[in-house]
């Protein structure tokens, strides 16, 4: 991933550094394995493509206004991440409800796909029985659990994914059918080859991000002992807006620290203005997850941006992640973020 730091010289007396280094002691305090589960990522994306040509999508599902994913933190990051990539791509409505109700204009028209990666998520089923109320046309996406049980209650089209997970670490099962059911109803995003060109790429950079690639050579790492003691604020743009989120949820979970994060431009408009509170500063580091899908006029606010924050004294680093598609660069800044 290439980037650009504010912050060149990483402090070889940094409590943090050992530690990147030394597999065992990652392994002892690693204690929900996420390790083993992020290494196996993109062979997961692999399986997701074959498991997804199971979902069986009636014909008249092709005539729909809209598309709502309906899910709760891991299992709804899919959906944030479908509706970033569809709003460029399909000429068909994307929307993402993490709650207990369903937007009013939900009907007849809309296919409401319910994603639970347990199957039992409270508020996810609550949509659920919404949506069937309004005979919405549905479609589910579990491990097992109850959504299970009333999709094959009510025959409606279901798919089972692999148990086992945690709900983030499941994130190619609970994302990859969402293109599947688009391709299916008239709005193909990416084939076949796409994706297995993404698992091999996925795979490869691997190679420079996971715990295996020392620190002098892994951008990953020396991103986390920039972060080492600080706030972390990240940022994102265009089809990476829901990538930021990602970052955010995973240090939250896998971390357990707080982290904020905002997109461009939107944030030009008010968080800047936060910048100048003195008392902050030395807490705070920026991520800014840039890409190379994006007009001049973002590009000319990403260097305003990253030259307001520098001068203000607050550390950054920029990422653009590797891929010549959207969808290659969504899912290697996700590779990078998790480790």
């Amino acid at each position: 991933m290439n980037s650009h730091n504010s912050e060149t010289v990483i402090d070889k007396a940094s409590p943090s550094r050992s530690l990147l280094d030394d597999i065992k002691i990652m392994e002892s305090i690693d204690c929900g394995n996420m390790r083993t589960m992020i290494y196996s990522f993109p062979k997961l994306v692999s399986d997701a493509c074959s498991i997804s040509q199971e979902l069986f999508v009636p014909e008249y599902y092709r005539r729909v206004e809209e598309i709502v994913v309906c899910g709760m933190g891991g299992s709804a990051i899919g959906g944030d991440l479908f509706k970033d990539l569809s709003n460029r791509m399909i000429p068909l409505n994307v929307s993402v409800v993490r709650d207990y109700d369903l937007p009013k204009h939900v009907d007849e028209n809309s296919l409401v796909t319910i994603v639970s990666y347990s199957g039992n998520t409270e508020e996810t089923l609550e949509c659920f029985k919404q949506a069937y109320e309004r005979k919405a046309r549905i479609i589910g996406i579990a491990s097992n659990g109850l959504l299970e049980e009333a999709c094959s209650k009510l025959k409606i089209p279901f798919l089972k994914v692999p148990s086992g997970y945690q709900p983030r670490a499941a994130l190619p099962f609970l994302f990859i059918p969402l293109l599947k059911i688009a391709e299916e109803i008239g709005y193909p995003m990416f084939n076949r080859g796409d994706l297995e060109k993404l698992s091999n790429l996925l795979e490869e950079y691997n190679k420079t991000v996971s715990p295996d690639a020392p620190l002098e050579k892994n951008p990953a790492k020396q991103l986390a002992v920039r972060l080492y003691g600080k706030l972390p604020i990240i940022y994102s743009l265009g089809h990476l807006k829901s990538v930021a989120l990602r970052y955010k949820d995973q240090i939250n979970e896998n971390a357990k620290m707080r982290a904020m994060y905002d997109q461009v431009p939107e944030l030009n408009h008010n968080e800047v203005e936060a910048w100048e509170m003195a008392d902050f500063k030395e807490l705070l580091y920026v991520t800014l997850i840039d890409t190379r899908f994006k007009n001049r006029y973002v590009a000319e606010s990403i260097r305003g941006l990253v030259s307001k924050i520098e001068a203000e004294g607050i550390g950054i680093s920029v990422l653009t992640p590797p891929g010549e598609t959207m969808l290659e660069e969504m899912f290697s800044a996700i590779l990078f973020g998790d480790w």
